[in-house]
């Protein structure tokens, strides 16, 4: 799958001095921080830095072999992330505490090693948490484990490969009618293997009224969903948004409903951590991976990888943007 998008441009406005300054001090002041101006005028070069090696190594990855490209994927959105940071928290990083990684996974792999299959740790402590807590506003996900078939299936640009590998439909796409409301299949309901009545129910109690779900008067083979707050591509949960469609999908897997809260700049950086750590430590694995083509999970780590180098500086574009406009 190849996504044709350019989100550069949405950090143009920061490569002004002047102008990062006067941003970070609007979101310093918004945080009763103390001398908001003296902190914004101290953080402003290190903001423009990160976002500016951040997209230098997301184009270095574009030329790399595909073999190397999580590595540089996965440092190029660590330094995306740490602009962000910047934005909430003025005094980052105020410890070595929050400069690792955050996560951790099995050092060793079993030689009947799995990709889909593999787990990942949450940590106490790292820049995961961090991220995760000062963005939005997350806590106590510490020993959370996430499955990396779960967190694949989570991004609706892979839903038509996961149909022709194995049939399976984890997400289904919502038709926007407003800010606040969308149309969705009445099916949708015999997907998660639920009456429409207990699919209504389960939803509307597991969201605590964030969302609500009403039989549509206009189309009687839809749903109408509505939303408490306008959606946002980088934080929607439990929805997703498909880049290349401007469109958002609803999950129709249990499994995947009954995760924490993710977005899908947490579910890439979780992906590209153990893409990552793959590639640097396991390298017989991952060579024999790309080289023996013996393996299903070669299809989806290879879209993976297209996906997240257009989605992720797309996301983060889109976050920043949404809090200049605030």
């Amino acid at each position: 799958m190849v996504i044709i998008n350019n989100s550069w441009p949405l950090f143009d406005m920061f490569f002004s001095s002047q102008k990062t300054q006067r941003f970070l001090a609007k979101q310093y002041e918004k945080l009763n921080v103390k001398d908001y101006n003296g902190k914004s005028f101290d953080n402003t070069y290190g903001f423009i830095y990160y976002i500016e090696h951040g997209k230098n190594y997301y184009q270095l990855a574009d030329q790399a072999p595909v073999e190397l490209k999580p590595v540089m994927l996965f440092y190029g959105m660590t330094q995306l992330m740490k602009a962000c940071i910047l934005c909430a928290d003025p005094d980052y990083p105020d410890s070595s505490a929050v400069l690792a990684h955050g996560l951790s996974t099995r050092k060793r792999k079993k030689r009947s090693y799995e990709f889909l299959l593999d787990e990942v740790r949450v940590q106490k402590t790292g820049l995961f948490n961090h991220f995760c807590e000062k963005l939005f506003h997350m806590k106590h996900i510490e020993g959370e484990k996430f499955l990396m078939d779960h967190l694949l299936q989570m991004v609706p640009e892979l839903g038509p490969l996961y149909k022709q590998m194995n049939g399976s439909i984890h997400q289904v796409k919502m038709i926007n009618q407003t800010s606040h409301s969308f149309t969705i299949a009445k099916d949708v309901s015999s997907l998660l293997h639920m009456s429409n009545e207990r699919f209504v129910d389960y939803i509307e109690s597991y969201f605590n009224s964030r969302i609500t779900f009403e039989t549509s008067k206009e189309y009687t083979n839809q749903f109408m969903v509505h939303v408490l707050e306008p959606l946002t591509p980088f934080h929607c949960f439990p929805f997703s948004y498909h880049i290349s469609e401007e469109a958002y999908y609803f999950p129709v897997n249990r499994e995947l409903l009954q995760l924490p809260h993710m977005n899908e700049l947490m579910v890439h950086y979780v992906l590209l951590y153990n893409l990552s750590m793959i590639s640097r430590y396991d390298t017989e694995w991952w060579s024999e991976l790309f080289h023996t083509y013996s393996s299903e999970e070669l299809p989806f780590i290879n879209q993976f990888l297209n996906i997240t180098s257009i989605k992720i500086p797309y996301l983060f574009g889109q976050l920043l943007h949404t809090k200049n406009t605030l």
